[in-house]
C-alpha cells in the first residue's frame, strides 16, 4: 500500500496510523469500508460542520502523545481553516508535521499522487496546477515565529488557566465581569496557586453585545464566540484550547479550572481529559455558579496576596 510503504522507503520509521474522516457512515459502502479497515485505516465519522474541529482535536492529541512523530495531513482542496491554523501552530512548536494540498481537477496529479506527494513533502516548496487556480504548498521547513493570539506567558513558577463553558449564555449578562474575574482569581489563591494569567470564556454568538465583550476583556476574561446552539463545536473548541495549553506547557504541567455544568458527559472531552491528565496536568471541574456568583474574593485569607 503506497501510503504505508512510501514513508518507510523515504527514511521514516515506526508504526503508521492512518485516519479517514467522513461525514456519515451511510455514505461509505460496507465493502469499501471493510477493505480499508483491514488494511489498517481507521474511520472517524463526523458531521460536515464539525469535522474541521474534530480533525484539529485528533491532531493535537497525536502531537501530545507522540511529540517526536511525523504527522502528515493529506486532503483534496483542503479548506478547513481551523485545522490548517492548528497545523501552522504545531509546526511552530517544532512538531514534525507536513501539510499537502492535493487537487483532484488535474488527472495526472491524481494518477501520480503517491510519488508526487512524498517527494514534494521531502523537498518542500510550492506547486501550482496548470490552470493556475490552486497553489499546492508543502510545509517542510521550520516556520518563523508566529504572533499567536492567546499565546501563554511562562514567567510564573506555576501557571494556571481558567475555562468557562458558558452553555447558559444568559448568565454572561447577569454576572459582573469584574466580580467573576475576582472570584476565579480567589479560587486559585485560596489553594496556594497564582491567579490565572488567561481565562477563556466560550459563549454562543449574539450572547453578548459588543460593549459587554469589551468589559469582559477588560477583566481578563477573553470571550470566544461560537455558532449558536452548536454543542459539538463548543466542546471541541474547549478541548482544542486545553490540548494547546498542554502542548505549550508540556515540560511543566499546569493547573486548569474548568467551569462547566455538563462537559464531563461528552465522550470526546473525556478522551482529551485523559490524554492531558496522563501528562501530569491538573484539571479542576466546578459548576460555574458555585464560583462566579460567590464572594470568594472577600475571604480574609486573601489579604496577603494583594
Amino acid at each position: 500500500m503506497p501510503i504505508h510503504s512510501q514513508p518507510h522507503t523515504q527514511g521514516y520509521s515506526g508504526p503508521v496510523s492512518i485516519w479517514l474522516y467522513a461525514n456519515h457512515e451511510s455514505q461509505i459502502q460496507k465493502d469499501y469500508k471493510e477493505d480499508y479497515e483491514s488494511a489498517g485505516f481507521r474511520f472517524c465519522f463526523e458531521p460536515a460542520d464539525t469535522r474541521d474541529y474534530r480533525m484539529s482535536v485528533d491532531m493535537l492529541i497525536c502531537a501530545l502523545d507522540h511529540p517526536s512523530s511525523n504527522l502528515m495531513v493529506l486532503s483534496e482542496d483542503f479548506k478547513e481553516e481551523d485545522a490548517v491554523y492548528n497545523i501552522y501552530l504545531l509546526h511552530h512548536r517544532k512538531q514534525n508535521i507536513f501539510l499537502a494540498y492535493q487537487q483532484q481537477v488535474e488527472p495526472s496529479l491524481c494518477t501520480e499522487s503517491p510519488r508526487w506527494l512524498y517527494e514534494s513533502v521531502l523537498q518542500g516548496g510550492q506547486h501550482v496546477d496548470k490552470k493556475g487556480k490552486t497553489t499546492i504548498r508543502i510545509i517542510n521547513t521550520p516556520m518563523p515565529t508566529l504572533d499567536v493570539p492567546g499565546s501563554f506567558v511562562r514567567s510564573r513558577v506555576h501557571t494556571t488557566h481558567a475555562i468557562w463553558d458558558a452553555v447558559d449564555s444568559a448568565a454572561l449578562q447577569d454576572l459582573e465581569p469584574v466580580i467573576s474575574a475576582a472570584n476565579i482569581d480567589a479560587f486559585f489563591m485560596l489553594r496556594g496557586l497564582p491567579p490565572p494569567n488567561f481565562t477563556k470564556v466560550f459563549a454562543d454568538e449574539d450572547a453578548l453585545p459588543q460593549h459587554l465583550i469589551t468589559e469582559y476583556l477588560g477583566s481578563s476574561l477573553h470571550v470566544d464566540i461560537i455558532p449558536k446552539g452548536n454543542m459539538r463545536v463548543r466542546i471541541q473548541k474547549i478541548a482544542k484550547f486545553i490540548l494547546f495549553n498542554a502542548l505549550t506547557h508540556r515540560s511543566k504541567p499546569t493547573t486548569l479550572l474548568v467551569l462547566s455544568e455538563d462537559i464531563l458527559e461528552d465522550p470526546l472531552f473525556i478522551t482529551v481529559y485523559e490524554a492531558v491528565k496522563s501528562k501530569g496536568f491538573t484539571l479542576i471541574f466546578q459548576p460555574p455558579k458555585s464560583i462566579l456568583a460567590a464572594k470568594l474574593y472577600l475571604d480574609p485569607r486573601l489579604r496577603s496576596w494583594f
